[in-house]
């Protein structure tokens, strides 16, 4: 590591505070000074509830300014965990967070993991394993032309032939 990210792991330079409407860096910082008591809000530029008309009619009012989080961004109502608490430890507190940051997890998902199969490189498949496909795809063959289920048994004519070429793009399915 690094020694700027040492220090930063170590605690050594503060982080930049998080907005209180979501888990972004937060931009905009106000002080609100009502009845004697100061509160400090901070807020990304982006965040609804800044753009919102509500702000400033608390702001005038001296009102306690509730930032509701977004949805799907709050807490776990089980263990109270928030999304920017995974984003740090990547790891969830407890089942019910699942449900309560699904939005978030389905995202990051999609995104890590675009799709279903694999796509990368395989291994090629070993000479027993290739023997036993070949097997089994005959008698698959042999019991479609008995049924007379011809589109299956042209399919798996076009696996077996695949199989005795040798080649390894041939469909694991059989």
């Amino acid at each position: 590591m690094g020694g700027l990210s040492c220090a930063l792991w170590a605690g050594l330079i503060p982080r930049p505070p998080s907005c209180q409407g979501c888990v972004q860096n937060a931009a905009v910082y106000f002080t609100l000074v009502a009845g004697g008591k100061a509160e400090t809000y901070v807020c990304c530029q982006g965040c609804p509830s800044l753009q919102s008309d509500s702000i400033l009619p608390s702001l005038a009012l001296g009102l306690k300014l509730a930032v509701p989080a977004p949805v799907g961004r709050g807490k776990c109502p089980t263990c109270g965990f928030r999304w920017a608490d995974f984003d740090r430890v990547h790891r969830f507190g407890c089942p019910t967070c699942y449900e309560a940051h699904a939005p978030q997890a389905l995202a990051t998902l999609a995104r890590i993991q675009p799709g279903l199969e694999h796509q990368g490189r395989r291994p090629l498949a070993s000479a027993p394993d290739r023997q036993a496909k070949l097997t089994r795809a005959r008698d698959l063959l042999k019991s479609a032309l008995n049924e007379e289920d011809y589109e299956t048994a042209a399919a798996l004519r076009d696996q077996i032939a695949e199989l005795e070429a040798g080649r390894p793009e041939a469909r694991p399915g059989i």
